[in-house]
């Protein structure tokens, strides 16, 4: 007889036995309650379905306890959520990703009945972190809200932010984050145009026409803000920008090994007292899964590889390897970033990661730094940062002319890089983020009439 049986006969005839002493009982007391018997709360246990599965997304969280940082500090019941006081990724990475693997602490761990995220310190967020503070959010709580139908007991009864009190963070929370996403209160701010966040799901029988719709959404959204300022794109313009974002759009279904990717951003449109009006548009496309790094090392392109390992070997050889500067995988995501390059053998596609670099210098018009503008690239150990000191240039390889950006000055991708621009990061991020900030004015763009 197998265990499950015997394990189901035990509970049989303890119900039966059980079910004869209510009776007995409810004949001298017909008000008497059996709910805090511990027999009847064994009995109720035994009879409830296994607690849901996590999500894809936190299984993948909880693949590898480096994920996010290596500090695994127990959680205790007393602890509180306090939101660093810059919450950015692109401007405060360690300090943001640790806060990150202390919410799926506090989540998952159980310690406290009441979940406070406290922003009373917070000044600053990007739109990157609160995107993916909201995903951690919102699969537990849909996991959580299973768990109770399905009939189990649950400690956490509330998550809530508190101490909102930045008008910077609030156009955040309640645009296009926190108290949008999960508590459905929004408020319309003046001169600010949300784009609130849109999920592409590998698992979708319909995915290359869900994502044509969430291209067409994004561009149709760049072209709203400029006209919030009486200004579009060129049709050239338009056309490059389309193709760019499809491509990192799709790169980010196909490179990564996980079903979700999610687009959300923001605009803001900028009055000066000069009446030099301008505007700042937010936008990050996110997928968790393997890094650029992991793709690009398990790649079936033996040619692609082999230059990989041809680059690491100088590099090596040369003493340009610095730890905690610059590593291997930083070597191998700033190449895979490369036009000509991709983790398939369609070489002529390339990756599509260039034409969007490109596509963001373009929208950005004057070159120069306008200390507004910059666009950063996150995955794994590595942080890429673009904002015009650097510039593409084209290089000619096998007889073919590629775009490049090599952050040196010697434009060669065999240098090292500039290590202000092309950053290993101690902490690790589990999947890649593209994060745009861009001053949107009168460059490259023409006038409404």
């Amino acid at each position: 007889m197998s265990k499950s049986i015997r394990r189901k006969n035990k509970l049989h005839r303890l119900k039966l036995g059980f079910d004869k002493y209510k009776r007995d009982v409810k004949r001298k007391n017909p008000e008497a309650s059996f709910s805090n018997y511990p027999l009847y709360q064994y009995i109720r246990r035994s009879k409830l379905k296994q607690k849901p599965e996590y999500s894809d997304t936190t299984k993948y969280f909880f693949k590898n306890k480096s994920f996010f940082g290596k500090e695994n500090k127990t959680i205790t019941e007393n602890d509180m959520l306090l939101v660093p006081k810059i919450f950015s990724i692109i401007d405060n990475y360690n300090e943001t990703t640790l806060f990150f693997k202390k919410i799926l602490g506090s989540l998952y761990q159980n310690p406290s009945e009441e979940i406070k995220i406290d922003f009373k310190d917070c000044i600053q967020m990007d739109i990157c972190a609160s995107m993916c503070m909201d995903i951690i959010l919102a699969d537990f709580i849909k996991y959580h809200n299973q768990c109770r139908k399905d009939g189990h007991r649950m400690r956490i009864h509330s998550i809530k932010p508190i101490n909102v009190n930045s008008y910077n963070i609030k156009k955040i929370l309640f645009s296009v984050g926190t108290y949008k996403n999960l508590k459905g209160f929004e408020i319309d701010f003046p001169n600010l145009i949300p784009f609130p966040i849109i999920i592409g799901d590998k698992n979708n029988p319909k995915l290359q026409e869900k994502r044509e719709i969430d291209i067409t959404k994004t561009i149709d959204y760049i072209i709203e803000c400029l006209g919030k300022l009486k200004r579009t794109l060129t049709n050239k313009a338009e056309t490059n920008l389309y193709k760019a974002v499809g491509e990192i759009v799709i790169n980010a279904e196909e490179h990564s090994d996980k079903t979700k990717r999610y687009i959300i951003g923001y605009f803001e449109k900028i009055e000066t007292s000069d009446e030099e009006n301008y505007g700042v548009l937010n936008l990050s496309i996110l997928n968790f899964g393997k890094t650029y790094y992991e793709t690009f090392k398990e790649s079936d392109n033996e040619e692609v590889t082999k230059q990989m390992k041809s680059i690491s070997q100088r590099y090596t050889t040369n003493g340009l390897f610095k730890k905690k500067k610059f590593e291997e995988e930083t070597l191998w995501t700033l190449y895979a970033l490369q036009d000509g390059v991709t983790s398939t053998k369609d070489w002529k596609r390339g990756n599509g990661a260039i034409r969007f670099i490109e596509s963001f210098f373009d929208l950005k018009g004057n070159c120069s730094n306008d200390d507004i503008s910059k666009m950063v690239i996150t995955t794994g150990h590595t942080q890429i940062i673009f904002d015009g000191k650097y510039q593409i240039t084209k290089q000619k390889r096998n007889n073919t002319i590629f775009k490049m950006m090599t952050f040196n000055h010697s434009e060669n991708i065999e240098d090292i890089p500039d290590e202000k621009y092309v950053k290993y990061q101690e902490n690790y991020f589990p999947g890649t983020i593209i994060s745009v900030k861009l001053k949107l004015d009168y460059e490259n763009t023409i006038e409404i009439n």
